[in-house]
């Protein structure tokens, strides 16, 4: 199960980014900023999450020291759908994403190598017969 570090400023807001990327069966926690570099080398997650809460230097900053410090981690900033108010240096980031929920968890999904989908789950229907589902396809508001 890949891990995933979601780093911002505003708590609501990851929260529910974190239950929409826990819905894909990976291990999805969350943090401030001032928490960001001491987790993402206690935990060392497979990928790191930068919020459009954050301002420009502190997104920057951060994907500066998981450089350093977990050179697999990869890092991917989010930005606001109304745009972004500063400029990211594209080479600091694995990827940059929009904040709506689909491209989020496609985003994930392919930095993390399609690893993001829920084991299949096995149902019995009334006839008898098996139907196997995988990973949950509910609609997501963030």
């Amino acid at each position: 199960m890949p891990k995933i570090l979601l780093v911002g400023r505003d708590v609501r807001l990851l929260f529910t980014r974190a239950a929409v990327l826990k819905k894909t069966c990976a291990d999805v926690s969350f943090c401030d900023v001032s928490q960001a570099a001491g987790l993402v080398v206690t935990q060392k997650p497979d990928l790191v999450v930068l919020c459009h809460s954050l301002l420009e230097g502190d997104a920057e900053s951060i994907a500066d020291e998981i450089r350093i410090c977990c050179e697999t981690t990869k890092v991917v900033a989010v930005l606001s759908e109304a745009g972004s108010e500063f400029l990211l240096h594209d080479a600091k980031f694995d990827a940059i994403c929009l904040s709506n929920p689909y491209r989020l968890t496609a985003t994930v999904g392919k930095l993390l190598g399609g690893s993001l989908n829920c084991p299949q789950t096995r149902t019995m229907k009334s006839d008898g017969s098996e139907v196997f589902t995988q990973g949950s396809r509910e609609d997501y508001q963030m």
